[in-house]
């Protein structure tokens, strides 16, 4: 179930505001569902206006939302201040309610949404022509750089719960995908395994704090930021 503030229909909302010239915006019980923009209202905007493509992807997961009817449904709970790496363009800092203890349902839920969040991912890189996939745009990666992009980003997601494996080389895609699906399933397995009912200390690798919460969170977003940027630029090709 969404987070429902008191007056009901509202959805919390999270902020990391980085030093300079960048905020996240984040709906706090959706992972995945975060944008950016210059400033907490573009940001928030940015939100919004991403709703119906995040609900794609909650009807994927098989998880009901009603999206918010205005832009005033978004509530904001928590303000975070971020990093240079916010600034740079990722999530980098943890939320209240990345410490907060898990049960069976909630890691289910968060397992259901962060797999929705990297089929469509998939989805996205599939529907690519095989002869474009090492062809670089005018702006961002080529297909395969960016799936190979993700696939390191995963591996230090998964630093949340014990050393990553070293990165891979850059490869086909066929190749990618495969390495990529081990790397979910060791993180899946590993998400799983966290302990119940447990406040969670941060763990400090890789020039992060990480807790489980913050690994999925900064996961989903991660797969479903390039899933988007895909999907746009095969609509509107240069």
């Amino acid at each position: 179930m969404a987070h429902l503030l008191p007056s009901g229909g509202q959805l919390a909302v999270a902020l990391e505001i980085g030093p300079k010239r960048r905020v996240f915006t984040q709906v706090c019980d959706w992972v995945g569902w975060c944008r950016a923009g210059k400033d907490e209202d573009a940001a928030l905007q940015a939100l919004f206006a991403a709703g119906p493509r995040y609900a794609q992807v909650a009807e994927r997961a098989g998880v009901a939302l009603t999206l918010p009817a205005s832009l005033e449904a978004l509530v904001v709970v928590e303000r975070v201040s971020g990093t240079a790496v916010t600034d740079f363009g990722a999530l980098s800092v943890l939320l209240a309610k990345d410490a907060e203890p898990l049960d069976d349902a909630q890691i289910a839920r968060l397992e259901r949404l962060l797999l929705a969040c990297w089929a469509t991912l998939d989805d996205a890189l599939k529907a690519v022509p095989t002869d474009q996939h090492d062809q670089k745009p005018a702006h961002g990666r080529a297909p395969n750089a960016l799936y190979h992009h993700v696939l390191e980003a995963d591996m230090l997601h998964l630093a949340a719960f014990g050393p990553a494996a070293k990165p891979p080389a850059l490869a086909s895609m066929d190749v990618l995908f495969e390495q990529g699906a081990r790397v979910r399933e060791q993180f899946i397995a590993h998400l799983r395994a966290v302990p119940r009912g447990q406040t969670f200390e941060p763990r400090r690798r890789q020039g992060f704090a990480w807790t489980p919460r913050f690994a999925v969170r900064r996961a989903a977003w991660h797969a479903l930021d390039h899933a988007w940027e895909l999907q746009a630029r095969q609509s509107n090709p240069a």
